[in-house]
């Protein structure tokens, strides 16, 4: 039977399963039960629900729930901190974008070059 892949790509599946009922994930992030279901509400977070329609907050809601506390924290509005979390995803995009492009770069400037030695010998 083959192995479990172990590292990044098995971890990122791990904090993707929803593990945590409320009443854990209140206890673990610190922020209260109402406050959990606020946020779902003003669609800050958005744990997964069992058939039984009961939340679950895999490792990845809780990150967000921690960012999400720590925006509250400096004073930022629900508002805010949708605004301000879509422009983070949008920047992470366009630097994996980036990335990829600056690769593709390299490659072309490299099959460039071995052009030119090519060329020259």
């Amino acid at each position: 039977m083959p192995r479990k892949p172990y590292g990044p790509r098995r971890r990122e599946y791990l904090n993707n399963i929803p593990k945590y009922s409320i009443a854990v994930a209140s206890d673990l992030s610190g922020v209260p039960q109402q406050q959990l279901r606020r946020m779902e509400e003003s669609g800050l977070i958005t744990p997964q629900r069992t058939d039984g329609k009961t939340r679950r907050y895999s490792d990845d809601d809780m990150t967000q729930i921690a960012e999400v506390g720590d925006l509250a924290n400096e004073g930022i509005n629900a508002a805010g901190i949708l605004y301000i979390r879509r422009l983070r995803a949008e920047m992470e995009a366009l630097r994996a974008e980036n990335e990829a492009l600056r690769e593709q770069l390299a490659a072309l400037r490299d099959a460039s070059q071995a052009t030119q030695d090519q060329r020259n010998e």
